[in-house]
């Protein structure tokens, strides 16, 4: 793709930029726009970006994550900071690919409501394209299912623990399959609608009620009191020290990858911020939150429970108030961030369907407003209802033949989500950075052959920031080129010079090689191909667990025969 504009005149390439100037002043996205229906060219700063990733994360990592670390015991906390780092590795580098396109290609902010689709094509081809896309349907389509189980089983204990409350009451006692079916049924008409355009007043509140939820929870866990009076209480009861069995350790990089992944819904923030290359920031920002909340509610647990923790931290919490409230704002929230997670999907299947909004939804015009997947349409069809619908009733369905919000999450986790984190940025990012200096090389032999457009000192500069390195990499370059290609200088005649010379080679050739390596690792090379190994064995080992796991399983349509009963 990148190639196609080597060798356009001067009067394209303007054309070109005035047209992509046209493009992105006309309101890309959704929510610059004002009331009065003009654009605006309002972007997401670096602060709501950081509010927009502690959203996509939610409250998973503070009620369900404390159980998979507990169980891991000390090996727990690397076993997070790893994924961890190599999350934030990977969307640093995919956000690189974006800025990098984006540059190389400037009509690919057109394809900016499928932007990981749009990278994979523009590296690998349509196929790639098509693998990508089937792979974040399937995983956005996932991801609501752990939504709909946490949310029902927190209403049935929600109902359980207040009847339990009065002694001269009667019992509440309604199964989470039930709840299943009230919370399809309440979330279709919120998923007929789309989802809320404007994304600063969610994320802030979706903030507010994670922030809450934590220290909601952990006011729940100091006011428990159960076995404290009878000297019967050890702190960090069950926890040992030695290593725990691979499958615990598989289990747990399954569900520690499927609450950190932000990769599909990454580059659609990215898109709308005002500087796109602080998305490594604001991801590292949100993460650093999101791990604070949920290591605080780990380190209490841990005190409090021991191993007796169980995956939802809600169900083993004492009757209070405060652990009513926060059944009721996590149920809110999972309810809201699936109506939110699954708008993505819900566009492209009516795409792909016919159902979407006529051409407006396949071409973006200057003169018509944005397609952004976090807007609200006026177009309210049977069809479009009928299809999100479907897709909401077979989560549903899904739920209810395998109740195990666990179980889903690793398998998400880690068959799903692995090649989306671990596996394509990095790849995506190599075959981008060869692009780029084929681009680079191609416009530097235009210009040095007098055919270039770029004849200015001022477009010499862009070429020059079109490679990729700042100054102090340019100078860790030539720095390099000149120590390798060596210099001629005097030889001496006595012992003491030849030594001085011999020590100066040796210093020279192990200052050669050390920046040789340091420049190696920084342009990615063998970090990329860590990743990527790291990534592959990790997915086919966490899918061969999880084939076994489901196998297992002795909760398969317990649902179902409940209803039979």
């Amino acid at each position: 793709m990148a190639s196609g504009s080597y060798g356009a005149s001067e009067q394209q390439q303007q054309q070109q930029q005035q047209q992509h100037q046209t493009m992105f002043s006309s309101g890309l996205c959704s929510r610059g726009r004002q009331e009065n229906g003009h654009s605006t060219n309002q972007k997401l700063s670096l602060f709501f970006a950081t509010l927009c990733v502690i959203d996509l994360f939610g409250v998973f990592p503070i009620i369900a994550l404390p159980k998979s670390i507990i169980s891991c015991g000390l090996y727990g906390v690397p076993l997070v900071l790893l994924v961890l780092t190599l999350q934030i590795y990977t969307a640093v580098v995919l956000g690189r690919c974006w800025t990098i396109a984006e540059r190389l290609d400037p009509s690919i902010v057109a394809k900016n409501r499928y932007p990981y689709a749009a990278i994979a094509e523009f590296t690998y081809g349509k196929r790639m394209s098509v693998f990508v896309t089937v792979l974040l349907d399937l995983t956005v389509f996932g991801g609501g299912i752990p939504n709909l189980l946490v949310a029902a089983q927190n209403l049935q204990l929600l109902g359980a623990r207040i009847s339990s409350d009065d002694p001269g009451g009667s019992s509440f006692q309604l199964s989470f399959c039930y709840w299943l079916i009230l919370i399809g049924l309440f979330l279709c008409p919120i998923m007929w609608l789309g989802s809320p355009k404007n994304m600063r007043t969610l994320a802030s509140v979706s903030v507010v009620v994670c922030s809450s939820v934590a220290l909601l929870t952990w006011i729940s866990i100091g006011a428990d009191r159960t076995g404290t009076t009878g000297g019967s209480f050890r702190p960090f009861s069950g926890i040992t020290l030695g290593l725990p069995p691979l499958v615990q350790l598989l289990k747990a990089y399954g569900i520690i990858a499927f609450q950190f992944d932000i990769h599909p819904m990454l580059l659609t923030i990215q898109v709308d911020m005002q500087h796109k290359r602080q998305i490594g920031r604001a991801v590292l920002y949100g993460i650093l939150v999101t791990c604070s909340l949920s290591a605080i509610t780990t380190l209490l647990a841990a005190y409090r429970f021991g191993m007796e923790t169980t995956n939802n931290v809600l169900q083993i919490l004492p009757p209070s108030w405060s652990l009513y409230l926060t059944i009721l704002l996590v149920t809110l929230q999972l309810c809201l961030s699936s109506a939110v997670g699954n708008s993505a999907l819900f566009q492209h299947i009516e795409d792909v369907l016919g159902a979407s909004r006529g051409k407006k939804t396949l071409r973006l015009r200057s003169n018509e407003p944005s397609n952004s997947p976090f807007s609200i349409h006026a177009d309210f069809t049977l069809k479009r209802c009928i299809i999100r619908s479907t897709l909401v009733w077979c989560g549903v369905l899904i739920a209810e033949i395998l109740p195990r919000f666990d179980l889903v999450m690793g398998i998400i986790g880690g068959t799903l989500t692995g090649p989306l984190i671990f596996i394509l940025p990095p790849l995506f990012y190599q075959r981008m950075l060869e692009l780029e200096r084929l681009y680079s090389q191609e416009l530097k032999r235009s210009y040095s052959t007098g055919s270039s457009e770029f004849s200015t000192s001022e477009d010499m500069r862009r070429i020059s920031s079109s490679t990729g390195f700042d100054d102090d990499e340019q100078k860790l370059l030539h720095s390099e080129q000149t120590a390798w290609y060596g210099s001629i200088g005097s030889i001496g005649s006595s012992s003491l010079a030849k030594l001085r010379t011999s020590v100066g080679d040796c210093v020279s050739w192990l200052g050669v090689h050390v920046r040789r390596l340091y420049h190696l690792m920084y342009s990615d090379c063998i970090l990329a191909g860590a990743v990527i190994m790291f990534g592959i064995g990790a997915t086919l080992a966490s899918t061969y667990y999880n084939l076994f796991d489901v196998r297992e399983s002795q909760l398969w349509f317990s649902c179902l025969s409940s209803w039979r009963r």
